[in-house]
């Protein structure tokens, strides 16, 4: 009889230490996006995309992570130096993706296309939202802005920003002499 005493004292200080560790990694995730600006929609509220609810005896565990990630992106660098965004935007038009940039950073926006709010507003979910405004970094200084390239196929945007040529008109050319042999 003892074991089972032991074994539900044990189960009880594991939800304890799950429930703990859980809030401090939400405590940890929220400075975060508060340091980064990113809090509007990222933690805490009631929409549907809270994960948590009575979790180990907290009623007040509720995270909202439906803005972490949004929109699911890649990026890369091309071995011509080039550098590469991918977003994914099924359902978005090309009409409604807004993309400009200001200093070192690359700017995303993009609204549901009117088809789509008709659709919510009959009463179907979906699981599109818009994109307020999404902040991606892009040197100025190594890569030229203002040769960018977009492509919206299939539900996929691929920006390509290729790297600005080495300014030589200040340079100095040093001539270099064969000494005899």
């Amino acid at each position: 009889m003892s074991s089972y005493f032991n074994l539900n004292e044990s189960l009880e200080n594991l939800v304890r230490e799950l429930k703990t560790g859980a809030e401090q990694f939400a405590r940890a995730m929220a400075s975060e996006a508060e340091a980064q600006g990113k809090t509007e929609g990222c933690f805490g509220g009631n929409s549907s995309g809270n994960f948590g609810g009575n979790f180990g005896g907290a009623k007040d565990f509720a995270y909202n992570f439906q803005n972490l990630g949004y929109p699911r992106h890649e990026t890369y660098e091309q071995a011509d130096g080039c550098l590469v965004y991918r977003f994914q935007l099924p359902g978005f038009d090309e009409s409604c993706i807004n993309l400009s940039f200001r200093g070192d950073l690359m700017i995303l926006k993009a609204t549901v296309p009117e088809r789509l709010r008709a659709e919510s507003a009959e009463g179907r979910q979906s699981f599109l939202r818009d994109i307020d405004r999404r902040e991606y970094r892009v040197p100025a200084d190594r890569y030229d802005q203002t040769a960018v390239k977009a492509v919206f196929r299939n539900g996929i945007l691929t920006v390509t920003i290729p790297p600005k040529d080495e300014d030589m008109s200040g340079a100095i050319k040093v001539e270099i002499v064969k000494e005899g042999n």
